[in-house]
């Protein structure tokens, strides 16, 4: 997954697989307070999913995952003492699951009842945010993707 780092108004980036090709694309959507994503096939331009960063009074991040215009998951930020590290859970219509990771070595482990489903890591030195994002075998990987663009929109938050 390969971002820009400066974006000014509406702009999208690319995901691609380890050869290159590209599959899905991260479109950005100005609607209201907060921020709207959407994530669609790259070839046929079809919604996968939509993600809609919620404001709260509190200042944590807090994002919804939608899929026809319905929430199939919400992830919550969790708080560490000390900020060591970074926490979310996520419950979906999928089941409930932990993203656990520290903060400066940007890598992230998300787990759905104590499995492992993926492994996202930032690569350094790069002109652009880029990660790679390990999916297990039989998940819904537009879904564990939606997971890694919340986690890159937070940690630019």
């Amino acid at each position: 997954m390969k971002q820009k780092i400066l974006t000014i108004g509406t702009s999208s980036y690319t995901i691609k697989d380890k050869q290159g090709t590209p599959l899905y694309k991260i479109g950005f959507k100005t609607i209201g307070l907060g921020k709207h994503l959407q994530l669609t096939d790259y070839n046929t331009g079809k919604e996968y999913y939509a993600i809609k960063h919620v404001l709260n009074p509190l200042g944590l991040a807090k994002y919804e995952i939608r899929q026809n215009d319905r929430v199939i998951a919400d992830v919550k930020r969790k708080v560490k003492l000390l900020g060591l590290g970074t926490k979310f859970t996520v419950t979906s219509k999928f089941g409930t699951y932990k993203i656990n990771g520290k903060f400066r070595s940007r890598d992230f482990k998300i787990k759905k009842d104590a499995q492992l489903v993926a492994t996202i890591s930032k690569k350094f030195f790069h002109v652009h945010d880029t990660y790679g994002i390990k999916i297990e075998n039989g998940q819904d990987v537009p879904f564990i993707l939606s997971l890694a663009v919340v986690l890159d929109e937070v940690l630019h938050d």
